[in-house]
């Protein structure tokens, strides 16, 4: 398995570092072939790091890009859980008001809504094991 799946999940459910997680994801992506499963996973972290910065249209648009490419590989992938995945960052965006979803906000109004921390579950044995004590590559 590639060490930079490790820094994005690192990245994703550790750090809570979006951006950083994007990155690792992104090269591995350029580097694998491009697989729409994995520009879910990236979009997925996209989508998060706008929200959290108050950009709710930008999130909300980069969502429903995402689970288009997460959606045919339900429920797993490359070890990790996309049903829980896909479930988690939906309950988020059912809790941002309808009205934010094309809009800009600032991020103490995101964090006032005290929306549910999205965990990417690790379902492989394997890929739990190398995670266990994982620090990134840097």
């Amino acid at each position: 398995m590639d060490e930079r799946w490790l820094d994005y999940l690192f990245y994703f459910n550790v750090e809570k570092n979006y951006f950083e997680c994007h990155e690792y994801g992104e090269s591995l992506w350029l580097d694998s072939g491009r697989p729409e499963a994995l520009k879910g996973m990236i979009q997925a972290a996209v989508c998060l790091y706008h929200l959290e910065n108050g950009n709710i249209r930008g999130g909300y648009a980069m969502w429903l890009r995402a689970r288009q490419y997460l959606q045919p590989v339900r429920p797993h992938y490359m070890g990790i859980d996309v049903n829980g995945l896909i479930d988690q960052i939906n309950a988020v965006f059912y809790r941002v008001p309808n009205e934010w979803r094309d809009k800009v906000v600032s991020s103490r109004d995101v964090a006032a809504l005290m929306l549910p921390e999205v965990f990417i579950r690790i379902v492989d044995v394997d890929l739990a094991n190398r995670m266990d004590g994982f620090s990134p590559s840097e």
